[in-house]
């Protein structure tokens, strides 16, 4: 995500759910991307983030005029140091506002995610993982749950 929670505050903060809810509510309806990759074993890439408790897939929100699967390559790019096609989308949903998973603090007004196909990287392709200085703290590959 490039937008900061807070005017001056740089991204990758740490946020609370109230920061974290009130970013995503300014937005009429908030839409995201996510990549799926994974390596020759089956694990999926998932990050551990500065701003949040839980792992996340690479991703993150669409800028205004970008196409779902040009924020998914950006994104890629910005949290992983990795340049790749994205062009192939696997799902897209709806997350409603009253969804029950959603803490009350993070409410927002409506979620579109996207996911998309990054395919099956090999011991090459994961080794050319960069992380940024902020945001993206680690990764690991974990199993499909």
């Amino acid at each position: 995500m490039t937008t900061a929670s807070v005017p001056g505050e740089l991204p990758g903060t740490r946020m609370s759910d109230e920061a974290y809810g009130a970013l995503r509510a300014s937005a009429a309806l908030w839409a995201g991307t996510s990549v799926l990759i994974t390596n020759r074993h089956g694990q999926i890439l998932v990050q551990h983030v500065d701003y949040r408790d839980t792992c996340l897939l690479p991703g993150g929100a669409i800028d205004k005029g970008e196409s779902p699967a040009d924020s998914a390559a950006r994104e890629l790019m910005e949290e992983v140091g990795v340049s790749a096609p994205v062009d192939r989308c696997l799902a897209v949903d709806w997350v409603s506002p009253d969804s029950v998973s959603v803490p009350a603090a993070m409410r927002f007004p409506g979620e579109i995610p996207h996911v998309f196909d990054g395919g099956t990287w090999d011991d090459a392709q994961v080794g050319e993982i960069r992380l940024p200085p902020s945001e993206i703290t680690a990764i690991d590959f974990v199993e499909p749950a």
